[in-house]
């Protein structure tokens, strides 16, 4: 079916319900921002592909709400799609809440899978619809009936972690989990959050794209452990390493009704932004609900000394990967032409060729002239450029690996690059360098110091309309909370062990994009002149700058020292690691800037 035969079969299915308008998240039943193929539903209906992003059906009209990263891309997808973008965070655009509030008759009816809405969002729905009476039906997955070669739920094997590989023992987790619970004066808690299951019990898997997770629920008591998972993806190592820990483990359908079963009187903790409205509304009535953000998740945030070890040697191996693929992105250019996606497929060849390559981080984005300026774009057939000795090349992408996960943008001139490409590259440089050197006091939070990565773009007039830094998770989401650098006051304060990237950008629509991006961990600033609690950033990954696109005249001494510190240890720890031709390219490619 095209787009325009799905929402008219989509609204005869809400005519035989009784609902007025229908809405279809991005989401599973665990608020994961990249979803299995089985939870696909947004994809499906509208075509739009990017990874964000909320669709709602009403009888007469259709709208699409995603944000800046995915403006140009989502325009393209939606042609004569009969979805209309509602471009989110621009002047006029309202939420799609306050759309359907106002676009519905009193008492009318809002369907949709509960399974795949949160409770964060059914409380943010339920403030401009209960004034009207708009009821909420989160009973009907449309979408499941209409898509007939629906995708089946993952049933990818499930490994274990080491103690070395993990760092601090999966029942020494729970321990600390518990005793947060036992200061909390909270029973028990039931996590839906699959990074945070995996890391609790130091497992992982292959049910979503990219990220090496299990779906599943996990329900913490202070004297009980119930795993919510398909026993068909566990061996007999698994089970063992369970019962050792003292988890009993159940099929993954049965959590809604085992949740039923509790006892009315605990007090049950649970995450508004990763638990479904359908669970919460399995739960029976008297239970006292305390929402916040999962125990696990900040524990899981600060990296343990085992974990940042290890993760600096993976930095290494995927740092290999990228020289090796730049040296071989310029040799076959001189041969002729080729395309984004062949582009793609080398490095992650190259990444395959470390040891213990898992798989990408994320589909990687490979975007040359004027792709570069969709920030979250991606290769297709039948959309790709053929990259020639011109423009700029902007390539972002990430690995995952037994020893962590990676993440880094790097911005490439494949011919002589004009002056305001340079202009352009220098001031981003500028903000990421800022950003790299920042010290500030125990208890900042990632908004105070956004600042600091705009700016140069600021003083030039210009700006970018994505956050500077996310989290990320070690063997798991390259998107990991609860921290983030971003001008949205997000109160979480950054710790030693968290790592975040450093991703300022510069986007001009038609033209080009250019992004540089590193990940750095916040690490105790132990040359503060003060009897002071200060931090840091220890900067992690390891790939070369773009010498011919540097203006060494607009950056200060200090920024060019900072540069060539950067260079010299790129040389250093990846040039044994390399070929002698591959050394002496890298040798060229760090050379001080004066």
């Amino acid at each position: 079916m095209t787009t325009k035969e799905k929402l008219i079969a989509l609204r005869t299915k809400m005519k035989e319900r009784g609902l007025q308008a229908y809405i279809i998240f991005s989401s599973d039943p665990h608020g994961s921002e990249y979803v299995s193929d089985h939870w696909r539903c947004r994809s499906w209906i509208s075509g739009f592909t990017g990874s964000a992003g909320t669709v709602v059906v009403t009888l007469q009209d259709a709208g699409l709400w995603t944000d800046f990263r995915y403006f140009i891309q989502a325009t393209e997808e939606l042609k004569d799609s009969g979805i209309k973008l509602f471009k989110m965070g621009e002047p006029g655009v309202p939420p799609f809440i306050d759309w359907l509030a106002d676009s519905l008759e009193d008492e009318s009816v809002v369907g949709m899978d509960g399974r795949t809405l949160t409770l964060k969002d059914w409380e943010a729905m339920a403030v401009p619809f209960t004034p009207r009476q708009i009821r909420i039906d989160g009973q009907d997955d449309l979408i499941g009936e209409l898509w007939l070669d629906r995708p089946s739920e993952a049933l990818e094997p499930v490994w274990l972690l080491s103690d070395e590989e993990a760092g601090v023992k999966s029942r020494d987790k729970i321990s600390d989990i518990r005793r947060i619970m036992t200061q909390g004066h909270v029973d028990a808690t039931i996590i839906s959050s699959l990074d945070d299951i995996a890391w609790i019990l130091n497992m992982r898997g292959g049910d979503v794209p990219y990220n090496p997770v299990i779906q599943s629920f996990l329900y913490i008591s202070l004297k009980e452990l119930i795993w919510f998972v398909d026993d068909r993806k566990l061996d007999e190592s698994i089970h063992t390493a369970l019962q050792s820990l003292g988890v009993q483990w159940l099929p993954y359908g049965e959590v809604e009704q085992r949740m039923s079963m509790l006892e009315s009187d605990i007090t049950l903790y649970v995450s508004p932004e990763r638990s479904s409205s359908a669970l919460i509304s399995a739960l029976p009535e008297g239970i006292k609900v305390v929402k916040g953000i999962d125990f696990s998740t900040r524990l899981k945030a600060e990296k343990n000394q085992g974990e940042q070890k290890r993760i600096r040697k993976v930095m290494e191996k995927d740092g290999v990967a990228l020289v090796r693929f730049i040296i071989w992105l310029r040799r076959r250019l001189e041969e002729g032409v080729l395309s984004e996606l062949e582009a793609a497929k080398a490095l992650k060849g190259f990444r395959s060729e470390q040891d213990g390559f898992l798989g990408e981080s994320f589909s990687p984005i490979p975007a040359y002239k004027a792709h570069g300026a969709i920030c979250h774009y991606e290769a297709k057939e039948q959309n790709q450029f053929f990259l020639e000795k011109d423009s700029l090349f902007l390539i972002d992408s990430g690995g995952q690996y037994k020893e962590g996960t990676t993440d880094i943008t790097r911005t490439l001139a494949l011919g002589a690059p004009t002056e305001r490409e340079i202009l352009d590259y220098t001031l981003v440089l500028k903000g990421h360098i800022a950003l790299s050197q920042a010290v500030f006091p125990a208890g900042t939070r990632g908004y105070q110091l956004d600042i600091l990565a705009r700016m140069a773009l600021w003083n030039a007039g210009l700006n970018y309309g994505h956050g500077t830094g996310h989290g990320v998770g070690y063997i798991l989401n390259v998107h990991e909370g609860p921290q983030k650098i971003s001008p949205h006051p997000i109160d979480e304060t950054l710790r030693p062990g968290m790592v975040c990237s450093n991703e300022p950008g510069i986007y001009r629509e038609g033209q080009h994009g250019i992004r540089i991006e590193n990940l750095i961990l916040v690490q105790p600033w132990t040359e503060c002149p003060e009897n002071e609690t200060f931090y840091r950033f220890e900067t992690l990954s390891l790939c070369p700058y773009e010498r011919s696109l540097i203006d060494s005249s607009l950056l200060t001494r200090d920024e060019i020292g900072w540069v060539n510190n950067y260079q010299e240890e790129v040389f250093r720890r990846l040039s044994p690691l390399l070929g002698e031709k591959a050394k002496i390219w890298l040798r060229e490619e760090t050379l001080e800037i004066t």
